[in-house]
């Protein structure tokens, strides 16, 4: 049986010319070709083989909608097949193995060439694993830049959070140069960091974090004070001032629960904080914790 799946969707796309826009039906006809190929790979299964003719299609027409469409589509189809490459990737970049991790997303290459994600971290890991090629130490500055690193290299970048956890890097070792050569190409990426940046030059980062979530905290910018203070406490999960006002935001935000875990590890930290046992005891009052379930009783026969 014959299979008019490419014909028909040459006919759908040459119907869709206006009339109003007749001259432009020779340019449809060309494209038509193309778009019969990209359909017929992507039956197939060869997905990266039916991006590039959709890309070819984009190169002479940046309008096609349906182009753009299908590699959206395409791309979807392939992250199933390339998951483990992926999650393998993002594993190395979590144990700071930069040299490593830039062999496995040139591998997720080869199955995409033409992925704006994946050239775009590309790029920005050749010239992080030029400065460093892996995480020499598991120090405190070391563990911060790591955090930061993996911010940056992500597909959903947190480029603030990144630049945040290398400044402290340098903050907690200045003498290491490492941290400001990769400070340097962050903002030479990325220059509005440091143009949009607020920190005063004689205030730590953290510190700086915690007073600016303060002061959304006193405005009612409740999720705003959570994100800097969960980025406090990505940094250095044990500071106690984070944990105490991340509880007072959830309180706010009626996350009784996270607001008790803020408090109940922070009063772990610092078991003489009188402020703490007034917080989870006004708590208790307001927001009493969910009892477990008695354990059923074993009926006898």
């Amino acid at each position: 049986m014959k299979n008019y799946a490419p014909a028909l969707l040459t006919a759908l796309l040459l119907a869709c010319v206006p009339p109003c826009a007749a001259q432009e039906a020779p340019q449809a006809a060309a494209l038509s070709g193309y778009y019969d190929k990209a359909f017929g790979y992507y039956m197939a299964g060869d997905y990266a083989k039916a991006i590039e003719q959709w890309n070819i299609i984009l190169r002479a027409d940046p309008k096609q909608i349906t182009a753009k469409n299908m590699i959206d589509e395409a791309r979807q189809k392939m992250a199933g097949s390339s998951g483990s490459l992926k999650s393998g990737f993002y594993a190395l970049m979590e144990k700071g193995r930069y040299s490593d991790a830039l062999i496995k997303l040139e591998a997720l290459l080869g199955s995409d060439p033409t992925n704006p994600d994946y050239r775009k971290l590309q790029a920005s890991l050749r010239r992080i694993t030029a400065v460093t090629p892996k995480k020499p130490a598991a120090s405190r500055p070391w563990n911060a830049a790591a955090a930061g690193l993996s911010a940056w290299i992500n597909e959903k970048a947190d480029l603030p959070f990144a630049y945040d956890a290398l400044r402290y890097a340098r903050e907690l070792a200045p003498s290491d140069k490492v941290f400001e050569r990769l400070l340097a190409l962050l903002e030479d990426e990325d220059s509005g960091l440091r143009l949009n940046d607020t920190k005063p030059a004689t205030s730590g980062i953290l510190d700086h974090k915690k007073e600016l979530a303060l002061r959304q905290i006193y405005d009612s910018k409740f999720y705003l004070a959570a994100k800097e203070l969960e980025g406090v406490l990505r940094l250095e999960p044990q500071d106690i001032v984070a944990l105490k006002r991340i509880g007072s935001v959830y309180l706010q935000l009626k996350d009784y629960r996270q607001a008790r875990n803020a408090w109940q590890k922070a009063a772990g930290l610092s078991p003489e904080d009188e402020q703490l046992k007034e917080y989870l005891a006004a708590l208790d009052t307001a927001a009493p914790a969910a009892k477990k379930p008695a354990p059923r009783k074993r009926s006898r026969r």
